[in-house]
């Protein structure tokens, strides 16, 4: 097979999680011996894009990229495919037509969906080379991030680390976004409740940075516990639990569907307490972050490449 030249839209530069989720497809696949990839972002007052590549690969979103007519994607030359970050649990359409791209890059390794145009991919980590902290914590350190959207489980956290310990440091970071909360009234309010409701002993630090992913897996790597409590019910699966996973720290997630992906490995809370999940699931954590690497994505990616271009002739 020829090496082929491939083009990845992503959509346009914002503090934004589907964003930031684009760019880390694209680095987990951009380096192959089996294609080129160029690297573009589409805005809706520029939908010009060049008609001389073999496949073109779209971070397509309904919420930021719901202006674009999908079916005028069928004009360009070669392979048109999309990632597909909101899936509800085996059903990967829901936001995307399954008739406008010739394959769908499912980022949900839980899927088990089966359909000839539809390819699971795991959760595209970052190919951290950056240092992790090796320091102690003299006390513990509880850990948790998130743009300020319903359902994050801030306070869900502070509760849980009440239960469990008589002294404890919380660690929050509500990034302001782009699209979310712009007025940043969501923001202070979580982190007034989380505040209100810890007892003596529990201190609640909240941060407002939006870090870059290398700083944010080096936060996470201080961390004693990376902690998410989600209560949320909507589609798709979380992005935060991307960089705590490649910080190796241990990790602790609650039962929510948006945590799919991780309660295959890991026992969610409460039936796996905080203590319990500090002592037993930095192993699991390191096993979840070889199973879905970079180079194990890009393979994917390769494998689905050549299967389409044999079945196409």
């Amino acid at each position: 097979m020829k090496k082929l030249n491939g083009l990845f839209i992503n959509t346009e530069k914002a503090i934004c999680s589907i964003h930031e989720s684009g760019l880390m497809v694209f680095n987990c696949i951009k380096d192959s011996s089996v294609y080129t990839l160029d690297y573009t972002e589409l805005k809706k007052d520029n939908l010009t894009l060049p008609a001389s590549y073999d496949f073109y690969l779209f971070n397509y979103h309904f919420s930021t990229t719901g202006w674009l007519d999908t079916k005028s994607i069928r004009k360009l030359p070669g392979l048109k495919g999309t990632i597909i970050l909101e899936v509800s649990p085996n059903d990967p359409f829901i936001y995307c037509s399954p008739f406008d791209f010739d394959f769908y890059c499912v980022l949900d390794p839980s899927m088990t969906f089966k359909h000839k145009k539809v390819f699971i991919f795991p959760r595209p980590l970052d190919d951290y080379k950056g240092k992790l902290s090796t320091k102690g914590n003299d006390i513990p350190v509880i850990g948790s991030f998130g743009f300020a959207t319903k359902g994050k489980g801030f306070e869900h956290v502070v509760e849980a680390v009440n239960k469990e310990f008589e002294k404890a440091l919380i660690r929050i970071n509500i990034p302001h976004g782009t699209y979310t909360d712009p007025s940043h009234d969501f923001a202070r309010e979580l982190a007034q409740k989380c505040k209100s409701i810890a007892k003596k002993g529990i201190d609640v630090l909240i941060t407002h940075e939006f870090m870059s992913k290398d700083e944010l897996i080096f936060w996470c790597s201080e961390n004693t516990l990376n902690c998410f409590l989600y209560d949320r019910n909507m589609p798709g699966l979380a992005a935060t639990t991307d960089q705590a996973i490649t910080s190796e720290r241990p990790l602790s997630i609650s039962d929510n569907s948006t945590f799919r992906h991780i309660t295959t490995y890991l026992q969610p809370y409460p039936k796996q307490s905080l203590k319990d999940s500090i002592l037993k699931s930095a192993p699991i954590v390191k096993r979840m972050k070889e199973d879905w690497s970079t180079a194990s994505f890009r393979h994917l990616f390769e494998n689905l490449l050549k299967k389409i271009i044999i079945e196409t002739g």
